[in-house]
């Protein structure tokens, strides 16, 4: 296979990749506020997101609150909710041996959740999206033998925990009573594919 198929394979625009995927992560780690909201819809974001295939509601009382319960009834429950865990995907409960992996990586990149994960363990998609961030940024500010390590480790934290969201994006799409949050799973998916082209055909390292 070709080195240009997997990600991360060059720092030109692992900066800006590196955006994407903390807005990615705040999104999946808490509700949609109005002050966050408000961000989104400004001029220098907004083409862009609406360009990718997002929806920006309106910013009212009633609207920010429609959105908070369709996110708390996709993904925090308390029954009958997806939630955003790799560990629950994949092997049925919480705390898994995708938790494990996470908590490894966290600590060789030396990462440190936002305060918007707090109380979530470190396979939750959106802490999950928000590691690759920070790997991200690590690369951009890198060169040479640091760099090429960091690619590596960027190459193998992408197969151990970002192809596994598919069920989860397709059932909460299909779920989700608003507008916006039908959106992002497919924004999400979207994105991860473009990111991810190649590594369905790399094994996951033992």
């Amino acid at each position: 296979m070709s080195q240009n198929k997997i990600p991360l394979s060059s720092a030109r625009d692992a900066s800006a990749r590196s955006n994407t995927y903390r807005l990615l992560a705040r999104l999946w780690q808490r509700e949609l506020d109005a002050k966050l909201l408000e961000v989104l819809q400004d001029p220098s974001l907004s083409e862009s997101f609406l360009a990718a295939g997002g929806v920006l509601p309106t910013n009212d009382a009633d609207t920010v609150e429609q959105l908070a319960i369709d996110f708390c009834q996709l993904f925090v429950g308390p029954k009958n909710h997806l939630p955003p865990y790799q560990s629950v995907w994949e092997s049925g409960q919480l705390d898994g041996e995708a938790t494990v992996s996470m908590r490894q990586f966290c600590e060789v990149v030396r990462f440190e959740p936002a305060e918007s994960a707090s109380g979530m363990l470190l396979d939750h998609l959106g802490v999950q999206l928000d590691v690759m961030a920070h790997i991200l940024q690590l690369v951009a500010e890198s060169e040479g033998d640091s760099l090429d390590h960091l690619l590596e480790i960027g190459r193998c934290y992408a197969v151990r925990h970002l192809l596994w969201p598919g069920e989860l994006l397709a059932a909460s799409a299909s779920r989700a009573t608003t507008d916006f949050y039908r959106s992002l799973p497919k924004l999400t998916r979207q994105f991860l594919e473009l990111e991810t082209v190649g590594l369905n055909e790399v094994s996951a390292p033992e």
